[in-house]
């Protein structure tokens, strides 16, 4: 009995539904709505208006919907059956750059300068890939940089945003021998000393006094190890330098600095101080290695 009550209900509601009336200028392709006439009472199909306007006046029997443009500053997207267009509210924040202006059809649009990326609202600036690491994918304005470290025989020196890992120095292609196997952080370092006869400084002795800073700066010694031996290198009397807090390529760049101030401070060769050097600072390898690569005849 409560079924069928309640059937009788709605069947009842479904005649008391007037018909809609459609607007005498009402077309098939144009989006409506549904509009009562606040004279008439009468329900009406109305046109609505189309992008970059809204409705002025809505229809009626005998007049079509009155659209009209947007003023200044707003917009309206889509057709719509708006009384009023929506505000460009969309302001382009720090580290933003406007793509498109303010438009009667479209709001503001920002994007990230070039260098940041969005995330969660936010432009965050793209991240470098540290020394030992190069760009594997460069970052957009909305993901951020992919960095991976550097294959053998590649290497970065600086962190960097932009940069790859780039492929060793060839010295041999250069008409060079090899001083100082490169690195994932370092270049491979040439040079044209071959030897360096009795270590003594003279005429022409530059370039191997170069490469003999370099070989001892830049081995593969673990940082202690250069921490010894920039201790050793102090001159008598001299307070030891505090334990840097650098990583290894940074220890490795100031003790070839202070290895060339040392060279450019004093008339006696460095060769044989950089082997008493050595010496005190427990590198035995590293002495011998120094000894057959520059002392030896070829």
């Amino acid at each position: 009995m409560r079924v069928r009550y309640w059937l009788a209900v709605l069947l009842l509601w479904a005649w008391s539904i007037p018909p809609l009336a459609p607007s005498s200028a009402a077309a098939a392709d144009t989006p409506t709505y549904r509009w009562q006439d606040a004279e008439t009472q009468e329900w009406l199909v109305c046109n609505q208006c189309p992008p970059g306007t809204f409705v002025q006046l809505p229809c009626r029997q005998d007049r079509p919907t009155t659209c009209a443009a947007c003023p200044p500053r707003h917009y309206t997207q889509y057709w719509n059956y708006l009384e009023r267009c929506r505000y460009c509210n969309v302001i382009c924040g720090e580290h933003e750059e406007e793509v498109r202006p303010c438009h009667n059809i479209h709001n503001r649009v920002c994007r990230c300068r070039p260098g940041y990326f969005a995330h969660a609202g936010f432009c965050l600036e793209h991240a470098s890939c540290p020394p030992g690491a190069g760009v594997i994918v460069p970052g957009t304005s909305s993901q951020n940089t992919q960095c991976g470290p550097c294959l053998t025989g590649t290497f970065s020196a600086s962190s960097s945003s932009s940069e790859q890992c780039l492929p060793h120095r060839n010295c041999s292609a250069l008409g060079l021998v090899l001083n100082v196997p490169g690195s994932s952080f370092r270049d491979a370092l040439c040079t044209s000393c071959t030897s360096f006869p009795h270590g003594a400084r003279g005429p022409g002795t530059e370039e191997c006094e170069r490469a003999v800073m370099d070989f001892v700066a830049f081995q593969d010694i673990s940082f202690k190890g250069l921490q010894r031996l920039q201790q050793a290198l102090v001159s008598p009397g001299k307070p030891g330098p505090s334990p840097p807090q650098e990583a290894l390529m940074a220890l490795q760049l100031q003790l070839r600095q202070q290895l060339s101030k040392l060279s450019e401070a004093q008339n006696q060769a460095l060769l044989p101080q950089l082997l008493q050097a050595l010496h005190k600072a427990r590198l035995p390898q590293l002495q011998r290695r120094l000894r057959t690569c520059f002392l030896m005849a070829p």
